[in-house]
């Protein structure tokens, strides 16, 4: 099994990208598996509901706490003897560096040893979609914004930040550069996933 993690700000593409590898992984005869977080397992989507509800005003230890409440559920119920040839995950656990740590200013070794308490797989490949903030929010003028979304411009600097620190830091992770089209893209995603193959 290949887990393959897709991150980055609101409005980078990672839904689109991770739909086009889903389908050529497919194309190509792998038997694959897309995952979300949170989510991805009945409790796991409660969890989500709760996290990005408005209604939730809740602290940052604790959204950090339910994100990993809902990764631990993840991981016991698809990730532990997976047969799938391919995982693909939108979101892992560098969205919580990039997003309580470097956004939400939690300690970063906190986030580290929950990644180790709950035995989080590393991912044979992350791929970070880079975008400009306020880029990443004019495409998403449309849709309807969660309490997480809400967080404000300086907020998703400073997370925008953190991925770029862990591209610098982590060797599972590639940046990509999200302003060029859908189809440059998708070409270079399929050149980092094609390593794996």
């Amino acid at each position: 099994m290949k887990l393959i993690t897709f991150e980055g700000i609101e409005g980078v593409g990672k839904s689109t990208q991770i739909n086009l590898v889903l389908d050529w992984l497919k194309t190509k005869g792998f038997s694959t598996k897309l995952l979300r977080e949170p989510g991805s397992t009945i409790f796991g989507e409660k969890i989500r509901e709760l996290l990005l509800s408005k209604d939730s005003n809740i602290s940052a230890h604790t959204e950090l706490l339910l994100m990993f409440a809902a990764r631990s559920e993840m991981i016991k119920e698809h990730l532990m003897d997976s047969r799938e040839d391919f995982i693909l995950c939108d979101r892992y656990f560098h969205a919580s560096i990039a997003y309580q740590g470097y956004g939400r200013k939690l300690s970063l070794d906190l986030i580290n040893l929950l990644i180790n308490s709950v035995n989080c797989p590393i991912p044979d490949l992350t791929i970070i979609y880079d975008l400009d903030v306020k880029a990443g929010f004019k495409r998403k003028t449309n849709d309807v914004i969660d309490r997480i979304e809400s967080s404000g411009i300086n907020f998703f600097e400073d997370v925008r930040k953190g991925y770029q620190q862990l591209a610098k830091e982590r060797s599972e992770v590639e940046i990509v550069d999200a302003s060029e089209s859908i189809e440059c893209i998708s070409q270079q995603t399929k050149l980092l996933v094609e390593r794996l193959i």
